[in-house]
């Protein structure tokens, strides 16, 4: 009999159907109840209450939660300890989820704090390593850690062969002034130029958005950096305008008073240019004034030299400390007169400012048969793509903190950064931003191992493939969906990141918000998910974290029963399957809205002692007292 088939008429799912291993809420993942574990909540700071609830609930592995930051901050330091004592006891297997800061140094408004802002947080998430380490001091206990939790976000959407721009398309994101750390907002957009053709004009006939000349977020990017850059050096060319016609009219002065000439070195002539100045307040102030716009005009040129070298190329940099080298010669160079000590001063500024202005400028080199840009050259990129910018910063801090943790708290001991993408069009969040964070914070990990350790590269290369890696919550995936992704994407994106996946986040939603559901309650693709976890060979050990608060707050009910049916985890550990809780579920009704209590506690209290006269942590309708376990004052 195919029991997947059978018809039948009935309020719940069915004595006939409930034979079929596949039947109830089950996902088609199987997986035993021993590798679902749960976290702690985010909101309170009694996590110890927390491990005891879920040990209570036979689950073999818990996420200490210490999410928000204040919270985290109120957990006495003895409960790490008898957690710890708690779940060695039991079996339980510990994990940590750090607190939600920035790992590049954002703050919550999306501005970037400078480096100190970086270094206080690199700070902070260490103390959650050292905490972690009072928990699990065996070592390797996974820490999680968000990608991002105040860097601006990107938003991707499907791209396409007809749109030749790749299979995933920034369509809105933030640029970061790397001055002065601000953020603002920048997307695609459709413009129109004098140079745009007929046919572009036609497209946007009807459609505004379809036709001009297409500005993606990159090209805003470049673009915003050479309009700041172009204004920047026509300041400076507006105020020597300014400085040339000061000394033009003091030059004048000069030669009438026959003063053009003189040579102060010698001490009968500076007699005479000092009583001619003296005696001519006018060009005294003529020559001060002159001075005075020189010098700030050299102040500004040294502004703009300086923002050119931290944020231009290489090769800029290189021409820049060629061009400095050339400008300290010259300028030791002086005249024994004092205008055409000034006079010269402005004509260097005049030909060094030109050399620079060559050097920040835009040229082109001929490839492939074409003219193109030449990426050595141009505009100095005060402006950087919020992500971009963000890799560097975040890549430091995870780096770092690896090589203090593998200092200070042992080599082998010291706990393992499982970084956790945030959710999509959140900074750092997309798979690719994922894989490359990973790749630049081992690299830097690695650095370190090699210059203070003395490390070769390939063992430095491993310790860091072993220390850092990827939290894969299944939940924040799925939510690509309300970008116009699917099932399709998100296993394409996992197959991408599983190889450096170490630590998992079970939970569901339907891909509009991180509702935190249950495994089974939404739309998350779970068994294709998990089959191509499974492909790396180390699916066994990474811990299974239910992520499922938000059912907990909303229905008051625990999650445990309904994800093992999920999974359906076997009923016995020899059962294989036989038997497993996505059969037993159902036995009284699959109605969510209960059936009430078929055996009421009072029943038996009146009529007859019996099981229900027990905690229910052991099977019976008395809640559980004062113990960890068993509920009695006495365990």
């Amino acid at each position: 009999m195919d029991y997947n088939t059978t018809s039948f008429e009935s309020f719940y799912g069915g004595g006939a159907s409930s034979l079929s291993p596949e039947y109830g809420n089950f996902t088609g993942y199987r997986m035993s109840a021993s590798q679902l574990g749960f976290p702690g909540s985010p909101q309170t700071a009694n996590q110890l209450g927390e491990a005891i609830n879920a040990a209570k609930q036979g689950v073999k592995a818990f996420e200490v939660q210490m999410l928000q930051p204040d919270a985290a901050e109120t957990i006495p330091k003895q409960h790490f300890k008898e957690m710890r004592a708690l779940m060695k006891l039991s079996g339980v297997k510990p994990s940590v989820h750090g607190p939600m800061i920035d790992a590049a140094g954002f703050d919550d408004k999306g501005n970037w704090g400078q480096e100190f802002g970086r270094a206080s947080n690199e700070r902070r998430m260490f103390d959650t390593l050292e905490k972690a380490y009072a928990l699990g001091p065996e070592g390797n206990i996974p820490v999680v850690f968000h990608s991002s939790a105040g860097t601006p976000g990107a938003e991707f959407r499907p791209g396409g062969k007809e749109e030749g721009r790749g299979d995933v398309i920034m369509e809105k994101g933030a640029m970061i002034n790397r001055e002065t750390g601000q953020a603002s907002q920048v997307k695609d957009r459709r413009s129109y130029f004098l140079s745009t053709s007929e046919k572009d004009f036609k497209l946007g006939k009807d459609d505004l958005e379809k036709g001009g000349t297409l500005m993606t977020v990159e090209r805003s990017v470049d673009n915003s950096n050479a309009v700041d850059w172009d204004e920047k050096l026509k300041g400076v060319i507006i105020e020597k305008g300014k400085v040339d016609r000061a000394l033009g009219q003091l030059w004048q002065n000069a030669e009438a008073l026959n003063l053009s000439n003189i040579d102060i070195n010698n001490g009968d002539e500076r007699k005479v240019f000092n009583q001619a100045i003296k005696n001519n307040p006018t060009v005294q102030n003529e020559m001060v004034k002159a001075e005075v716009l020189l010098e700030n005009n050299n102040l500004t040129f040294r502004s703009l030299f300086n923002t050119a070298y931290k944020y231009g190329t290489d090769e800029q940099r290189k021409l820049l400390k060629e061009l400095s080298s050339d400008w300290k010669k010259d300028s030791e160079e002086k005249s024994s007169n004092p205008f055409r000590e000034q006079m010269d001063a402005s004509e260097l500024q005049d030909t060094y400012f030109n050399k620079f202005k060559d050097i920040t400028s835009r040229k082109l080199i001929e490839k492939g048969g074409l003219l193109v840009s030449d990426e050595r050259f141009g505009a100095p990129k005060i402006y950087q793509e919020a992500n971009e910018f963000a890799m560097d910063k975040a890549a430091t801090t995870f780096g770092n903190l690896a090589m203090k943790s593998y200092d200070k708290l042992g080599a082998d001991k010291s706990p393992m950064l499982a970084i956790e993408p945030f959710h999509p069009g959140a900074g750092l969040s997309s798979t690719d931003d994922m894989v490359q964070l990973v790749k630049a914070s081992r690299k830097n990990f690695a650095k370190q191992l090699v210059e203070e350790k003395g490390f070769s590269k390939g063992e430095a290369k491993d310790v860091a493939a072993k220390k850092i890696g990827v939290t894969w919550d299944v939940g924040h995936i799925n939510m690509i969906k309300k970008y116009g992704f699917t099932d399709k994407d998100i296993v394409k994106q996992t197959k991408k990141i599983a190889p450096m996946v170490k630590h998992v986040h079970l939970t569901d939603n339907f891909g509009f918000a991180d509702t935190h559901l249950a495994p089974g309650m939404g739309n998350v693709p779970m068994k294709k998910i998990l089959e191509q976890l499974e492909k790396t060979g180390r699916f066994g050990e990474m811990r299974k974290i239910v992520e499922a608060g938000a059912f907990v707050q909303h229905f008051k009910k625990s999650p445990h029963g309904l994800t093992m049916a999920a999974f359906g985890s076997p009923l016995y550990a020899m059962s294989g399957d036989s038997m497993g809780w996505n059969r037993a579920m159902d036995v009284q009704g699959a109605y969510f809205g209960g059936y009430g209590t078929t055996s009421p506690s009072t029943h038996h209290q009146y009529f007859g002692a019996g099981f229900t006269t027990m905690p229910v942590e052991l099977g019976g309708q008395q809640p559980g007292g004062n113990s960890r376990f068993g509920g009695t004052p006495m365990a």
